[in-house]
């Protein structure tokens, strides 16, 4: 079990780690407009993630009853929003040598970055200058992740559940990376006893991702659910609302062609501060659990605009 957990927790923290070195590195290459659009996907998918596996069943667990769980999901990316529109970052200076307004580019799960291609004067003789290329994709299908889960029944019809991983420094050049998730399932059911032949339940949760002083996403999700149990099956789905907001801080580092001096060209570093929204908001979701004493197994599908894929494994007593 507690090899598990460090497996579990290290994926956590690679991704982490994998997205902040990435995204730092070529968020560097945007400016504002532009970087919106190329990091977009990856706020989807996190909030895909984020919200997948937050239950399995719509029973509630009686009093004191606790479930450990592993939750291994992936958000898909729709083949449209592997690519974008770039637009010259250079448009308005006082010298833009690019031809090209915009370009069409990757996204972060894009392959290959577009480039910009330019030709100035000097001296009255046009010399090309080396194309603007843009940062490529990671070339994925999708974003993967582990999540652990621990839930625990409480009294008049209530489970309170916990996902967390303390603050902890991965990497000195990103810093600590610290997560933390706290939801609450009510019973619906319980009110009509003998009227209802299934389970049904609402829970609400709130989220927290921290990675170093980068980014920071943060988390509400709301859904209703229903299951039913027969034998030892569990086919279970629900209907589900989430908002994720995404913060990123950083400093665009723009090169300017220098007219005077071709082989060295003037460096500006502008702050950028990315605030966005996942487009996710309504989301369907349909599963099956199979119970064998205390063990669960699990898998639901979610269907949003991002489609996420989710299996699982639970210990219950």
């Amino acid at each position: 079990m507690k090899k598990t957990l460090v497996i579990g927790l290290i994926m956590i923290i690679s991704v982490s780690m994998l997205f902040a070195e990435t995204i730092e590195e070529k968020l560097q290459k945007f400016g504002q407009e532009n970087a919106e659009k190329f990091i977009q996907p990856a706020v989807n998918c996190f909030s895909g993630n984020l919200n997948s596996g937050l239950y399995n069943t719509a029973k509630v667990l009686k009093p004191f009853r606790f479930q450990l769980s592993f939750n291994v999901m992936t958000t898909f990316v729709p083949d449209e929003d592997k690519s974008f529109n770039v637009t010259n970052p250079f448009i308005g200076d006082t010298f833009n040598p690019y031809q090209e307004n915009e370009i069409e580019t990757a996204t972060i799960f894009g392959t290959d970055g577009g480039s910009f291609t330019g030709v100035t004067e000097v001296n009255g003789v046009p010399v090309s200058i080396d194309p603007l290329k843009m940062p490529d994709g990671l070339d994925l299908a999708g974003l993967p992740l582990v999540m652990p889960q621990f839930a625990l029944g409480l009294p008049f019809g209530n489970e309170v559940q916990l996902r967390y991983f303390p603050k902890t420094e991965v990497d000195k050049e990103i810093g600590d990376v610290g997560f933390l998730g706290i939801g609450v399932k009510h019973s619906i059911d319980q009110y009509f006893p003998g009227i209802i032949p299934i389970d049904v339940a609402i829970q609400g949760f709130y989220q927290k991702l921290e990675v170093g002083e980068l980014i920071e996403i943060k988390s509400l999700a709301a859904n209703a659910q229903l299951s039913k149990k027969f034998l030892i099956f569990t086919f279970y789905g629900g209907l589900g609302w989430e908002k994720t907001d995404f913060l990123a801080e950083y400093k665009f580092t723009k090169e300017t062609f220098n007219p005077s001096n071709p082989a060295v060209p003037i460096v500006t570093e502008i702050p950028v501060k990315l605030e966005l929204e996942s487009d996710n908001s309504m989301k369907a979701t349909v599963g099956m659990r199979l119970s064998l004493l205390f063990l669960k197994l699990y898998g639901d599908y979610s269907f949003a605009k991002y489609n996420t894929a989710n299996v699982g494994i639970g210990l219950g007593f």
